[in-house]
């Protein structure tokens, strides 16, 4: 396989990569739950507009996955008085569980790309870093010229 070949296979498989088993846990968990797990910890009186603006994702797409989430019990939900309209979410023992993980992983991979890092001179970083602007610019509108070619063909 040629170099050009291994890196796109590299990113493929950091990219295949969403999914985290964690102990104790029954199904497996995508990071976009995850996130929303910690996000539901940290916001106070998390509800669906707020968790959309956190994660950047439509509101439906936090609607479906807090169902969900309540349904595996990570979270639950709950109403102040006096406001029956507005749900907002809190988490379980579970849902503290994997948020408590979550926090972890994040500290120690941050920990093992900072090692990595360091063994690059400034020039390699720079490179690395432009190199990692473009494959996200490429996925980004990637997925903007996809998704407008469905909304155009739905109208």
């Amino acid at each position: 396989m040629d170099i050009v070949n291994e890196i796109i296979f590299s990113l493929k498989e950091i990219q295949e990569n969403n999914e985290i088993d964690v102990p104790n846990i029954k199904n497996k968990l995508t990071f976009s739950q995850i996130h929303c797990i910690a996000a539901i910890e940290y916001i106070e009186d998390a509800n669906i507009t707020k968790l959309s603006q956190e994660l950047g994702m439509t509101t439906g797409a936090i609607t479906k996955m807090c169902k969900k989430l309540l349904n595996e019990g990570y979270v639950l939900k709950y109403q102040k008085e006096g406001n029956n309209k507005e749900v907002y979410y809190d988490l379980t023992e579970l849902g503290l569980n994997v948020s408590e993980i979550h926090k972890k992983i994040h500290e120690k991979s941050y920990n093992k790309k900072k090692d990595i890092i360091a063994q690059y001179n400034d020039e390699e970083k720079a490179t690395i870093l432009k190199f990692l602007h473009d494959m996200n610019s490429v996925t980004k509108d990637t997925f903007i010229e996809i998704a407008e070619k469905y909304i155009k063909s739905d109208d």
